[in-house]
């Protein structure tokens, strides 16, 4: 390990807090108004280079900061600037879950996990994320799902889990602009963040924490043998250990491992005199709302590459759905439609742990819950980095079972 002291400092508060930071690296402060340049530090060399500036990578830079470790983090683009900042924000785990399995409990931890996560990154940059926890609502509008409905709560009660069901008319006196033809509804724990607000808070929180951050800086191979190297376009950063969180591009830098991009669609409707009191989960889709007013709604899940056009069926399938579950949508302006792309591995399980094959560390792969499980996952690598043991079993995860 090199130079960098423990940069964690005690809390000074009589309740739980999240340990803070000392700025080992100081720079100078940054106004989050403005845009950040895209190279903000030289390449030097560091106890862990992070490739990849997504929020599971910069989940990990900040955990391995915790642990005393130097850290570079590499992003080809911005800070969060791709499926990060594209997804819906939805900080949830037990809407669709009908059995008990490794991801789901991986989920439920990384849930329960992001308070803590989102409160350190408001302390570092000063700056709300516009993380707010749930509830969530799942509906139901035919017999079918009503059923599923109620079997999914039943299960999870019996594992301990918060989980409650509801007659449509309760669902409609706590959620008034639902449908008239609902026939259910599951009430569960979970959250959002403001993932378009995020990238320049999440950049700064990075900077005051010390992590040296390079923006723009295009990584071309990675060598993690006896004298580990990150190649870049700007020339070479030598790390003891490397890690790989480039989500769906992983491939490119790691050829075989199976990892593909699910392009998703969302949209966003003008909508600040509707008043929504949930987070809406319904079949193909959900619906948040964000403090400005804002409802965004996602996501569908494609298979077509690194393709980001707009697809014309996909936009009016959605457009059906959104209306057909809160109709006062259809006075609202649609504000704007985009797509992202999240990592999908062939088996449905993320990547977590050290390849060996390659010497890396990787995390990746967490699909539509990336943003869920960042800070969990982050905190995993991190204890893998300074060799503790998981505080997890990661077994069902490791990259071993897809890389060999």
């Amino acid at each position: 390990m090199r130079g960098d002291r423990n940069p964690c400092r005690p809390p000074h508060r009589e309740r739980p807090s999240v340990p803070r930071y000392d700025q080992v690296d100081p720079r100078p402060s940054v106004d989050i108004r403005k845009d950040y340049p895209v190279v903000s530090a030289d390449l030097k060399s560091a106890d862990v280079a992070i490739v990849g500036g997504g929020i599971v990578g910069c989940a990990t830079a900040l955990a391995a900061r915790r642990h005393g470790l130097s850290v570079a983090l590499l992003e080809r683009g911005r800070i969060c600037g791709e499926a990060s900042s594209a997804a819906g924000g939805l900080i949830c785990a037990q809407y669709d879950a009908d059995h008990d399995a490794p991801l789901f409990r991986l989920r439920v931890d990384g849930r329960d996990a992001f308070p803590e996560f989102a409160q350190l990154l408001e302390e570092l940059s000063g700056q709300s994320i516009g993380f707010s926890s749930g509830p969530t609502i799942g509906l139901a509008r035919t017999h079918q799902q009503r059923q599923q409905l109620l079997a999914r709560v039943t299960w999870q009660r019996q594992a301990g889990l918060d989980a409650q069901f509801l007659e449509p008319e309760e669902a409609r006196r706590r959620e008034p602009l639902l449908p008239p033809d609902l026939t259910g509804a599951a009430v569960y724990p979970d959250g959002q963040v403001d993932t378009q607000r995020w990238p320049p808070i999440v950049h700064r929180a990075l900077l005051a924490a010390g992590v040296r951050v390079h923006q723009g800086t295009d990584v071309t191979a990675v060598a993690a043998g006896p004298n580990p190297t990150v190649q870049t376009v700007r020339g070479a950063l030598h790390a003891d250990r490397i890690v790989l969180a480039t989500g769906a591009w992983l491939p490119h830098l790691r050829p075989g491992v199976p990892i593909v991009p699910s392009r998703g669609h969302m949209l966003a409707f003008d909508a600040p005199h509707l008043k929504l009191g949930h987070i809406l989960h319904l079949p193909g889709g959900s619906l948040a709302q964000r403090s400005h007013g804002r409802i965004v709604f996602g996501a569908t899940k494609e298979r077509v590459g690194f393709d980001r056009r707009l697809r014309a069926g996909a936009v009016r399938e959605m457009l059906n759905r959104a209306l057909a579950t809160l109709p006062a949508l259809a006075d609202c302006p649609l504000a704007s439609i985009w797509t992202g792309f999240r990592p999908e591995p062939t088996d449905g399980l993320p990547l977590i742990g050290r390849d060996p094959r390659s010497g890396c560390y990787l995390a990746t792969g967490h699909h539509t819950h990336g943003i869920t499980m960042s800070w969990h996952t982050g905190q995993l690598i991190a204890r893998l980095l300074t060799n503790h043991p998981p505080a997890y079993p990661l077994h069902p995860f490791t990259p071993t079972r897809l890389t060999t």
